[in-house]
């Protein structure tokens, strides 16, 4: 049995002891690869060399944050992109880049400010995923709808389109499967007061399905309140077999093989 982990911060691991017992315990869990994504430019570097020595294990994204977006450019993104996209690891995908205008503290002159600027951005790293045929992973917090106008305007491939994290309503899920796009799920699927994810994770279906940590955030039940890591990728994946009525191998041999396939890796 193998498992995937299509979403983690590895930079929650500061030291090398630390990532490799991290990488460790992901590895007898049968989280045989990690994905892990870029919040800024300052991850690039780490996680392209994590990458190149962790050949067929770790593979990762790249891409700016909408909230560590700072004094970035769309026209300084690319050219260190650029570089990244010719090394001899390069990354898998672009990601995490998107929209967030959850709980914004600021005037409304500042809030409009705010989203120029993430538009701007995510628009500017969509054209860099297109022009590099590589999948793209999208942050959407309180701006799901925002989203999917920016990917519709940007004439990007839905079926290389993933919310990570999802947090959206049903509608909003029906929209994305409609064009081609899809959403992953975290541990939040294991929460008691997440029915309406659970719903939407079994309306996507199978043919979809793909599980992510988001680590070192919301770690799965039982071990809510932890630093989460991509070992706990069982316990995301069982409650899911649970509810779809499968096994936990059925399932694993599913999102595994999405995640090959919409990764390419």
């Amino acid at each position: 049995m193998e498992l995937t982990d299509t979403h983690a911060h590895l930079d929650a691991f500061p030291s090398p002891q630390e990532l490799q017992g991290a990488i460790e315990r992901a590895k007898q869990a049968n989280v045989t690869r990690i994905i892990t994504c870029s919040a800024k430019k300052g991850d690039w570097a780490l996680y392209s060399q994590i990458a190149a020595a962790r050949k067929g294990e770790v593979f990762w994204q790249l891409g700016v944050h909408p909230t560590e977006i700072g004094e970035e450019t769309p026209e300084s993104v690319r050219a260190d992109a650029e570089k990244y996209l010719r090394s001899q690891t390069p990354p898998v995908s672009i990601g995490e880049i998107g929209l967030d205008f959850y709980r914004f503290e600021g005037s409304a002159q500042e809030f409009e400010e705010m989203k120029s600027r993430q538009e701007k951005m995510f628009l500017a790293q969509l054209e860099i995923a297109k022009e590099a045929n590589l999948p793209v992973c999208v942050h959407a917090r309180s701006a799901v709808e925002e989203a999917i106008e920016i990917i519709d305007f940007s004439g990007a491939d839905w079926n290389k389109i993933v919310f990570h994290c999802f947090s959206g309503n049903l509608q909003e899920l029906e929209k994305i499967n409609s064009r081609g796009g899809r959403a992953s799920f975290t541990g939040i699927i294991t929460y008691k007061n997440a029915e309406l994810m659970r719903s939407a994770m079994l309306k996507q279906g199978l043919e979809k399905i793909m599980f992510e940590t988001d680590c070192p955030y919301l770690a799965p039940a039982p071990n809510r309140g932890k630093q989460n890591e991509p070992s706990y990728i069982p316990f995301i994946a069982q409650k899911a077999a649970e509810l779809f009525g499968i096994s936990l191998e059925e399932i694993a041999e599913v999102s595994s093989k999405n995640a090959r396939e919409f990764f390419g890796i």
